[in-house]
């Protein structure tokens, strides 16, 4: 056990955060020695694509496409980057990747990401935009907090442990579609040789809750958030129940979310308005 020095309140070793005044230990004198992981710094390319930002930090990076191929690369060195939090949010991953099908579940019922790992891209590439944009609007935005709300602001898709929120209904070949006229992109969603694509039905067991308030449900079991945090998670896809009242997370949150949604997800959009994207290699 450990006394918090501003309060006084005695706490688990383990903890980053006072629950009584919010002390961040991370943060303090004591730990400032702490090393940073070598993974860590991998955090600008995997936000960014490049090595090192230019001098000065003028200007917004293109995209790293994220695909399901390199998505595994991305998500590690985003999850290696966060250390102040780094004992909840691990727990909070432990939970996740071994007891949910976070990593295989779909993001959407349909569209691009209406895929296995679905989810896990989009949370990866939401988390990327976040970090490519935040320096240059809002600066003031910590950098663990955007990969925070960003990888976890739609994880309630994951449903609860034992009840997924999305069920596989069947499998359908890629020629069968193509003989529907659908038609899926590959820039975005699997590997050239996918064979299948599930069909998906929301899991009808599982109770009713908008999927923002189901990510902020779970997220605040393993961690400490900020209101800012809080809000951000819980109504950046649905900005408007706030009536206009969105904190400056929420607002960036939604911005990446757009961004990626609405952009980056659709291959035209990027090939006729010119937007970067660096493919993966």
């Amino acid at each position: 056990m450990k006394k918090c020095p501003d309060c006084g309140m005695v706490i688990a070793n383990q903890a980053i955060r006072c629950p009584k005044c919010k002390f961040n230990f991370a943060e303090s004198s004591d730990t400032s020695g702490v090393a940073v992981p070598a993974e860590a710094a991998a955090v600008s390319a995997a936000a960014t694509g490049v090595a090192s930002a230019p001098k000065g930090g003028a200007g917004i990076m293109p995209m790293v496409d994220v695909t399901a191929s390199n998505v595994d690369e991305l998500y590690n060195q985003l999850k290696a980057a966060v250390v102040k939090r780094k004992t909840e949010f691990d727990h909070f991953i432990d939970f996740l990747e071994n007891r949910t099908n976070w990593l295989s579940a779909p993001a959407e019922l349909e569209g691009p990401l209406a895929i296995e790992k679905g989810l896990l891209i989009r949370s990866v590439a939401v988390t990327k935009q976040l970090l490519r944009i935040k320096d240059t609007i809002m600066p003031q935005l910590d950098e663990e907090s955007a990969i925070i709300i960003g990888l976890f602001h739609d994880v309630g898709k994951v449903g609860i442990e034992g009840k997924p929120y999305f069920l596989v209904k069947e499998a359908t070949s890629t020629s069968a579609a193509s003989a529907l006229g659908l038609s899926f992109s590959t820039r975005i969603s699997a590997t050239p040789d996918t064979a299948a694509k599930n069909s998906y039905s929301i899991n009808p067991k599982l109770v009713h809750m908008q999927i923002g308030v189901r990510s902020l449900y779970l997220v605040s079991q393993y961690m400490l958030l900020s209101d800012d945090e809080a809000q951000a998670i819980s109504y950046a896809s649905e900005v408007a129940a706030l009536s206009g009242n969105l904190s400056p997370y929420t607002l960036i949150l939604k911005t990446a979310i757009d961004l990626q949604t609405t952009v980056y997800e659709n291959a035209d959009t990027v090939a006729n308005y010119s937007f970067t994207v660096i493919e993966p290699k």
